[in-house]
């Protein structure tokens, strides 16, 4: 299904652009209310224009391209606004903006990110565009499903009257809908319109000194253990410091129906029983350490909700790359070593797009937790667990490589990345 998408909206990008122009433009005229005061293509809420300028700065220093940051702040204009629109034509409750420009930025900055390292593989531009949405296209669509099913948990949290919105939590599920959308079919048709422009600056991939992920890959692979025991407990600690400085706790009942959900969408995707435990798990303590710095009930959830997508995001995209590389027949701590070298930095990208925006939306310290507690699950733990159980890690699967049932094997060699099986 995604190599179709990918093939449409590449071979067709001028078609997919003007439909997506006139869809924007119904949705701001037909709801007016959606537009709050001093409305464009910034956020008029609490991340404002400076928090946004912050973000994109952020985005060209880890994406290292002019183009390639712009799309991915067009995928977070247009999903907040079609979001907007289409909840004020139906009388929902706006969604933390947050949300959908976080979800949207940390999604297309995985999609933008494998396309430049396609292209600085000497892959033609349209081909690079449609390997890299068969790739990140599946984690998009996991951690949309997961996001939504999350969603119904926020009825349960035993807060404040007045605390959360009236019916967030179908907000929030569609704005995820919105976010997987635009992800899935207008950042690709962006992505093929600018072309070869995503690779500005740089050049085809020369060999090097290793980089600073490879280096970690490596470590953590020769000392899993170790290094998995010390990341969790540095996650908990930083949890742990929350109540301290905020002393309002997050409502248990949110957040066990919270991963109890994720864990049952992560169950079926994945079509395993174990890796999905340590995945929600981990996304748990990191999304606890995020939302217990922010102040506020309100805020807490808010933060909580969207670190626990973003965290396991950023995970599965990992893990996908370590089932790969199990596939074309690496040993577990190869493989781990080689997920962390060419799906970390794509993970870190979307961390720290997310991690910027909640930092100027609610706190400064929950955005720093999001960043370290994502990154050192989708970077140490996930890997090191994958390193220590091999082939246990995602039991009762013994056909590691795709997200999806069905996914034929792939010809790409291990070390051109990415996640398995969609060719």
């Amino acid at each position: 299904m995604l190599d179709v998408i990918g093939r449409l909206t590449t071979r067709h990008a001028g078609w997919v652009l003007a439909a997506w122009l006139v869809v924007l433009a119904a949705a701001l005229v037909a709801w007016p209310e959606a537009r709050p005061g001093g409305y464009g293509p910034l956020p008029a809420g609490p991340i404002g224009a400076a928090g946004t300028i912050v973000a994109a700065l952020v985005l060209l220093a880890v994406l290292r391209s002019p183009s390639a940051a712009l799309a991915v702040v067009l995928a977070a204009v247009a999903a907040h606004g079609l979001s907007a629109g289409l909840l004020a034509g139906l009388g929902l409750s706006p969604a933390p903006e947050v949300f959908a420009y976080g979800a949207a930025a940390g999604a297309a900055t995985m999609l933008a990110h494998r396309v430049r390292e396609r292209l600085h593989a000497a892959e033609p531009p349209a081909r690079a565009v449609v390997t890299a949405l068969e790739q990140v296209g599946a984690v998009v669509a996991t951690s949309g499903a997961a996001w939504m099913a999350a969603c119904a948990a926020l009825p349960l949290g035993a807060l404040p009257r007045g605390a959360l919105p009236r019916g967030l939590g179908p907000s929030l599920a569609l704005t995820a809908a919105v976010q997987m959308l635009v992800v899935l079919t207008l950042v690709p048709a962006v992505l093929a319109a600018l072309g070869g422009s995503l690779a500005w600056p740089g050049g085809r991939r020369r060999t090097g000194p290793p980089s600073a992920l490879a280096r970690l890959g490596r470590a953590v692979a020769a000392r899993p253990g170790a290094w998995t025991a010390v990341t969790a407990a540095l996650i908990v600690a930083m949890g742990a410091t929350g109540p301290v400085l905020v002393p309002e706790p997050l409502p248990f009942t949110v957040m066990a129906v919270a991963g109890v959900l994720v864990a049952l969408v992560l169950a079926l995707v994945l079509r395993s029983l174990i890796a999905p435990v340590y995945l929600t798990t981990g996304g748990l303590l990191v999304a606890w350490a995020s939302g217990t710095a922010a102040a506020g009930p309100g805020r807490q959830i808010a933060v909580f909700m969207f670190a626990l997508v973003m965290s396991v995001s950023s995970a599965v995209l990992v893990l996908a790359r370590v089932r790969a590389a199990a596939r074309t027949g690496s040993d577990p701590r190869t493989g781990s070593a080689l997920a962390v070298k060419y799906a970390g930095p794509s993970a870190l990208a979307a961390l720290l797009a997310a991690g910027t925006l909640v930092a100027g939306a609610y706190d400064v310290l929950s955005g720093l937790c999001l960043v370290a507690g994502g990154a050192g699950l989708a970077l140490v733990i996930v890997p090191g667990l994958a390193a220590t159980l091999g082939g246990r890690a995602w039991w009762p699967d013994t056909a590691p490589g795709a997200l999806s049932p069905g996914a034929a094997p792939s010809p790409e060699p291990v070390d051109a990345g990415g996640l398995a099986g969609r060719r």
